[in-house]
């Protein structure tokens, strides 16, 4: 896949950890877990985040660092609309 390719299909597990300062480990965790994952994968089976995934991660990642615990957290940001203001 070429770059302009791999940016249209979103974020890997890597930049979006990244992002949210937390270990990759943590993001397949959240996906096995909570299933808070990405919308889809790449060709070579790969996550790939969109905007509304980074929208949701971000949701749950705020109620974590607000005192819930992951599970409430998940439920909470799979209930945010995609687009949702932080």
């Amino acid at each position: 896949m070429d770059g302009a390719a791999g940016r249209e299909a979103g974020l890997g597990v890597g930049a979006v950890a990244q992002r949210l300062g937390v270990a990759p480990s943590t993001l397949r965790t959240w996906d096995r877990r909570y299933g808070i994952g990405p919308s889809g994968r790449s060709p070579g089976g790969h996550r790939r985040y969109t905007p509304a995934d980074m929208a949701r991660l971000e949701a749950m990642q705020r109620q974590i660092l607000s005192g819930a615990p992951p599970g409430e957290a998940a439920r909470f940001a799979l209930g945010v609309p995609a687009g949702a203001p932080p």
